[in-house]
Order: C-alpha cells, then sequence, then structure tokens
C-alpha cells in the first residue's frame, strides 16, 4: 500500500483523522502551517500534487487557525507522539 490510498474514502472528520495516522504511518511528515492556515504535507515543498487533498481534510477537521489544530490534535492524536 501506497500512502497515497491513505486518502481514499475521506467523508468525514474522523476519516479525515484515520487518514492523517495513516500517512504518518507511510513515514509522511503532516504539519500545521501557520501562514497557509491549513494543514501541509511535507513534499508539498516539492511536489504540489498533495495541496488540494490537504486542504479537504482541513476543512473535514474543521481546522481554521492553531488553536483548531491543537485541539483536534488533542481530539485524535494527530501527532502520534
Amino acid at each position: 500500500m501506497s500512502f497515497e490510498e491513505c486518502f481514499n474514502h475521506i467523508e468525514d472528520e474522523e476519516e479525515a483523522a484515520e487518514c492523517i495516522h495513516c500517512l504518518k504511518k507511510h513515514g509522511e511528515q503532516v504539519m500545521f502551517d501557520d501562514d497557509l492556515g491549513r494543514l501541509v504535507l511535507g513534499r508539498e515543498i516539492y511536489d504540489d500534487r498533495y495541496v488540494e487533498k490537504m486542504k479537504e481534510l482541513t476543512k473535514l477537521l474543521s481546522i481554521k487557525n492553531r488553536k483548531d489544530y491543537e485541539f483536534m490534535d488533542r481530539k485524535y492524536n494527530l501527532t502520534m507522539y
């Protein structure tokens, strides 16, 4: 399974959180970017094919700022520490 399959079947908040867990299990870096106001995938630095998918994850998780991100991180353990 490739990390790209993590983006399959994402329709709600819980599935968006599961997608982030899946991405992290595949070694992908997922973080909140304060300047962009959304979740970003580390590889966006050189590969912008995932921008729209990350925007959709951000929207499904109702993340509009760092405070929202921190709330969702606590709720779903998005950083998986």
